[in-house]
């Protein structure tokens, strides 16, 4: 009997030793699948932000490439929103009603000097496939208040040639890039001024070939160092500067208009065997005239270049067309009254292509004639 409960208590024990032994395995496997899982998991996601980095580094060093500081999405649509108050605040201040500056998609990938977007909007065609592109720039020099009321009136005139069906009026064929404000931060200061946050104007900083041998030269003994006029001891060295040059080379723009004030002139600089209209009848010299013509005989003038302006940089140097609109006044009360005056001007040359004529001027074109400053 005693042997008999002795067997029975080895094999008691023996089978619970097996349970335990079943279930620790049991566990054991459970705790393997679980760390299997999570690592199979852990390497998805590492994978997923991995791909998102990567993705996120190709957008940051191709904005790079462009000149451009880097900025997440989240953090633009908040400057944007932030942006767009202040600019509604001063649209209060001249009396200009409401700015829609909320209502537009803006597009910008770097920020002034203080911390503003460089913001741009685009009509029409994106694609390489499109027969004209056309920039305009304003808010050059923040004391020229004037320009910038003009670009947004520009801005809603496209958004509704945007949405009609007209084929005349249609912009599938075309690009229109719109540049509102491009040196925010002077126009944003209590009292605007002419130069950036750093004092630079941000349209003689532009990196032409006489740049280094003539900009400060040029500063100092006809400008008695005028601090409006102060070019920087760099070319490109100011962000406002590097906005309009990414945009030259994103778009590649057949033509630009870039709007001052208030000189009360139109200018152009471009691709011609002379600075002021370049070969008789030739489509940038026509869109000339017609654009005075429609303004009621707008003064034409011949601007001279200058180390590092844009009309040098775009218009000379790289044969793009560029026209200077010089608006009478940067007075807030009378920009009804410019749009008024250059609205058809503005839409004819927003329509008008450069044909192939302007093609044998940038043949032409003599190499010396990038050095004409007056």
């Amino acid at each position: 009997m005693a042997k008999f409960r002795k067997k029975r208590t080895f094999i008691g024990l023996l089978l619970l030793s097996l349970l335990v032994w079943a279930g620790c395995s049991q566990l054991g496997f459970v705790k393997k699948s679980d760390q299997k899982s999570q690592t199979i998991k852990a390497n998805k996601t590492t994978t997923e932000v991995e791909t998102k980095k990567a993705v996120s580094i190709e957008e940051e060093e191709k904005e790079k490439d462009m000149g451009a500081t880097y900025v997440e999405k989240n953090e633009r649509r908040e400057k944007v929103t932030a942006f767009c108050q202040k600019i509604e605040k001063r649209f209060t201040k001249y009396g200009w009603g409401k700015s829609k500056c909320m209502n537009y998609p803006w597009n910008f990938v770097r920020t002034s000097v203080k911390g503003d977007p460089l913001i741009w909007m685009t009509f029409g065609n994106e694609t390489e496939k499109r027969k004209e592109t056309t920039l305009i720039l304003c808010g050059v020099h923040g004391d020229e208040i004037t320009p910038i009321k003009f670009c947004f009136d520009i801005l809603d005139h496209m958004n509704e040639l945007a949405l009609k069906e007209d084929k005349e009026e249609h912009l599938k064929d075309r690009l229109v890039l719109i540049a509102p404000i491009v040196n925010p931060d002077s126009f944003l200061k209590k009292w605007p001024t002419r130069t950036n946050a750093n004092g630079v104007d941000v349209n003689r900083n532009f990196p032409t070939r006489d740049f280094k041998r003539d900009a400060i030269k040029l500063w100092k003994n006809r400008y008695k160092k005028d601090k409006r006029r102060y070019p920087g001891t760099v070319a490109m060295s100011e962000p406002e500067t590097l906005f309009q040059v990414n945009l030259l080379k994103r778009y590649g723009p057949d033509k630009i208009i870039s709007v001052h004030a208030p000189l009360t002139m139109l200018d152009y600089d471009g691709p011609a065997d002379r600075h002021a209209g370049g070969v008789v009848g030739s489509s940038a010299n026509q869109l000339l005239m017609q654009m005075s013509e429609q303004a009621k005989g707008y003064k034409i003038k011949n601007y001279p270049f200058f180390p590092g302006s844009l009309g040098n940089y775009a218009g000379n140097e790289r044969n793009i067309p560029t026209y200077t609109l010089e608006l009478p006044s940067s007075d807030n009360r009378k920009s009804k009254k410019y749009w008024r005056l250059f609205k058809d001007a503005i839409h004819s040359a927003i329509m008008h292509t450069m044909d192939k004529d302007m093609e044998v001027a940038r043949d032409e074109r003599a190499p010396s004639d990038s050095l004409k400053q007056n």
